[in-house]
Formats: C-alpha cells, structure tokens, sequence
C-alpha cells in the first residue's frame, strides 16, 4: 500500500511494482506555496479541490504546513488540480517539489488511565471520557477503523501499537500498556492526535 510517504493514512494499493521508487506511481504529490502569513486548514484545500468537482476518492493526504502545504493527488486529477491559482482568497503556485521537510510531525494529547481489560470499548472509553456503555454504543453504530480495517465490534481485543479511529471523535494510538495496579487494572497510555 503506497501513501506518499511512510506514515500516510490515505493509501491506495498498486500491484506489479517491483521497486516503488523507480516505479510510476499512480498519483503525485503536488506543492501549494503561498505567503507564510496566511493561514489556510486542511479544511480550505478539500473545499478548494472539491469545488473543481474532484472526488475525494481521487484525494490523498493533505500536509498543511506554513506557506507550503502537500496534497497527494491521483494522476487523473492532476491536470485539472494544476491549473489552480488560489485557495480560498489567497493566490498559490503548485510545484513538485515535494520533500520529508514537507510532512509536518504529528501533534498528540497523551492520555494516562487505567482500563479494567484490553478491549477496544474500555481503551476508547478511557481515551474519550466517555462510559463504557455509551462507547460500545458509538462502536456497534458508528464503527471504529482498528488498524484500519472497520469493526463494529465493541469486545475486539488491542494491543500496544494499535491505531484506532472515530469519524468525529479523531484517531488515537495504544502507545503504551504498562502494568497492573493494586485493584488488577492495567495501566495505559493514548496518543489522541490533534
């Protein structure tokens, strides 16, 4: 599966390629430069190409940063995203010549807590603040993306390491399982990210 760069999250998956970095990729990352004291959000970017009729189907990750900001966009849109001269109000130049520079580092809320066990509903629950009865219910309705693969399943066992994400509530990671406290409850840690 192929991002962009190591920790993308949108990705898509190319098969016969025998070395990705000689290989023909089947999208660009495209630079949008503009002036460092305009502030533009992920959410400025997706409007933007979204109002040009692009589906976000045909959108990679977006890596906003202080006057340039990354966007991975399949081949078929590329022409079309070139041709864009502004981002709301504010004028850009589009340029490839994207770098490691360009990925900014992933801010986090670190969350200490204790779970009674390692199932999906308790670490969510402990992440959120939520009960664990309302949390199965968000899990059971909602889903949860557990590694990326969608699970409904409020009993689902996690392991250190494990990505979870809520559409609405954010992603967050099993960073950290520690030991057990006087009362057999297990210590962890939670990445939420921002």
């Amino acid at each position: 599966m192929l991002g962009g760069y190591e920790q993308a999250q949108r990705r898509v998956i190319a098969f016969g390629l025998e070395d990705e970095a000689e290989a023909e990729l089947p999208f660009k990352a495209l630079v949008f430069n503009y002036p460092s004291d305009r502030e533009l959000s992920h959410r400025d970017f997706l409007g933007s190409l979204m109002a040009l009729g692009i589906k976000r189907e045909l959108l990679g990750d977006i890596l906003v940063g202080s006057g340039r900001t990354a966007v991975f966009v399949m081949n078929a849109a590329v022409p079309l995203v070139k041709e864009m001269t502004k981002v709301g109000s504010c004028g850009v130049r589009i340029t490839e010549d994207f770098s490691d520079a360009d990925i900014p580092e992933q801010q986090y809320d670190e969350i200490r807590s204790t779970v009674a066990s390692l199932r999906l509903d308790a670490v969510i629950s402990s992440a959120l603040k939520l009960s664990r009865e309302k949390t199965a219910e968000l899990i059971k309705s909602k889903g949860v993306l557990h590694n990326r693969v969608m699970t409904f399943s409020p009993s689902d066992r996690v392991e250190q390491g494990d990505v979870f994400s809520i559409r609405g509530f954010g992603k967050m990671e099993l960073s950290e399982i520690g030991g057990q406290s006087k009362k057999d409850r297990i210590f962890i840690t939670v990445r939420k990210f921002k």
